[in-house]
């Protein structure tokens, strides 16, 4: 007489254990690949990367990039620390977008809390980064892309670069003396938006933004004018200039190209001997 393999099993319950062994493996086959990623939601899009690394740069501070064939999205953290970074208003934080037309979507032109990139998990000694994002970015005074809904997921910093071989992004330089200590920006970002050139200059937990108008031309402006202003960010606290001076030396419209000296003081930050060359184009 035939004895079943299982002779305490009746037909029913060996139907189920083989349907859930079949399920089991069916889950593992449709398991999400755990590799490198970068997406979000721009506006009505979604972008999703097919390259991204990170950076480690000279002043503590990540950037971390991703392309696909037509688009690229960078995000800057100025440290590795699990928690918030907020972005906008002049922020050592920032994220860019460009689109496949080369337009150039920036945060660092959006106003205060326009966004913020989290670190939720990292590795340092194994090198990677993790997090999500969500921001307001500004394309030279003519549209602003919100983006949400964002993630990068293990991206490696250890790789030799950012995708396509560059470097940070960086629109000039400039120079400062900040209460009797030198200071230079290690990245500047200039940008023409709402009519106005945001030019900011960042370091460490430090920022210095000059904001003029679109076709300032060369002369003195004394602070606070119409037009004119300049602020100076500590650790995420924004000072504004009560006194000073912009000394446009030439602000080409043309081509993007502009000179400015500065000086100007805040509640607690004396800005002396500023110069700053840029390209917001």
């Amino acid at each position: 007489m035939f004895q079943p393999i299982y002779p305490n099993l009746d037909m029913r319950k060996l139907i189920l254990l083989l349907f859930v062994a079949v399920l089991a493996f069916s889950s593992c086959e449709n398991t999400e690949d755990n590799s490198p990623a970068l997406q979000g939601q721009l506006d009505s899009t979604f972008f999703k990367s097919a390259d991204v690394r990170a950076v480690r740069n000279d002043d503590g501070s990540y950037t971390i990039r991703g392309v696909n064939a037509s688009e690229t999205l960078t995000l800057q953290i100025r440290r590795a620390v699990l928690e918030e970074y907020p972005l906008g208003g002049g922020s050592p934080n920032f994220a860019t977008y460009e689109d496949a037309n080369g337009n150039l979507y920036a945060t660092s032109a959006a106003p205060s809390n326009s966004g913020e990139i989290v670190l939720t998990d990292r590795c340092l000694q194994c090198g990677w980064l993790t997090g999500s994002f969500n921001f307001q970015a500004v394309q030279q005074g003519v549209d602003t892309l919100t983006v949400d809904k964002g993630f990068f997921f293990e991206v490696s910093f250890l790789d030799g670069g950012l995708p396509g071989g560059e470097q940070v992004p960086n629109d000039g330089e400039m120079t400062a003396n900040v209460n009797n200590s030198s200071w230079e920006a290690v990245n500047v970002t200039a940008v023409q938006t709402g009519g106005s050139i945001v030019v900011s200059g960042l370091k460490d937990d430090a920022v210095i933004t000059l904001t003029i108008p679109q076709d300032a031309a060369s002369g003195n402006y004394a602070l606070p004018t119409e037009g004119y202003a300049a602020t100076y960010t500590k650790n995420g606290v924004v000072e504004e200039a009560i006194g000073g001076l912009i000394s446009v030396n030439y602000n080409q419209t043309n081509t993007g190209l502009g000179k400015i000296f500065f000086n100007f003081t805040t509640e607690n930050y004396t800005i002396q001997s500023g110069d700053t060359e840029f390209d917001y184009l």
